[in-house]
Formats: structure tokens, sequence, C-alpha cells
């Protein structure tokens, strides 16, 4: 039972990340990285695509957790430390990957 509780839980970790990521690449606004903090419109050269690359940041993010979840089907201790080690080095990748995409679409 603990496993289908593990499973379901990183599926719903994953659609919650994979639906920032199609929210972000539907948006007519620039999408939001930082809690609280707006992106003006009038500070992205190009946002559909800088809401698609979002999009892109987002939806890979939400692969770790469902990866995470189908390996804990059958071997929960590894599903967990992938996931620690996958989730939290991957939260740091999300920023680097952001000040990437905010340096390409950045009005100059």
């Amino acid at each position: 039972m603990g496993k289908v509780i593990f499973f379901l839980s990183c599926l719903l970790c994953g659609a919650i990340f994979l639906g920032m990521g199609v929210y972000a690449a539907k948006k007519k606004t620039p999408m939001n990285f930082w809690s609280g903090v707006a992106v003006p419109s009038e500070s992205i050269s190009d946002i559909p695509a800088y809401n698609r690359a979002m999009g892109k940041l987002w939806g890979g993010y939400s692969v770790v957790w469902f990866l995470s979840g189908l390996v804990g089907l059958w071997q929960p201790l590894a599903a967990t430390v992938l996931m620690c080690i996958l989730g939290s080095g991957g939260a740091v990748v999300l920023v680097l990957v952001y000040k990437r995409i905010e340096k390409k679409y950045r009005v100059k």
C-alpha cells in the first residue's frame, strides 16, 4: 500500500509541474519564475518564445517526479534517493536554466 501512496504522491507532484509548464506555454503575458515577482511584458523581447522555454523548463522538471513514482513501484528506497537527489539537484538546475532563459529573452 505504501508503494501506491508514494506513486500517487509523485504523480501528483509531477502533474502540478507539468500543469505549470502547459500553463506557461499558453500564457499571453510573461510567466513568473520567482514567487511574488512579476515579469513586466516590456522587459521580455519575445514573450511567446520565453513562455515556451518556461513551459519546457517546468515540463522537464515534472519528469523527475514521474520517474521517481514509477521507480517507486518496484524499488521504494531507490526512488526516494532518486527523488531527493534529482528533486533537490533539479531545483538548482531550474534556477540556472531560468537565468539563461531570462538572459536570452530580456530586452537589452
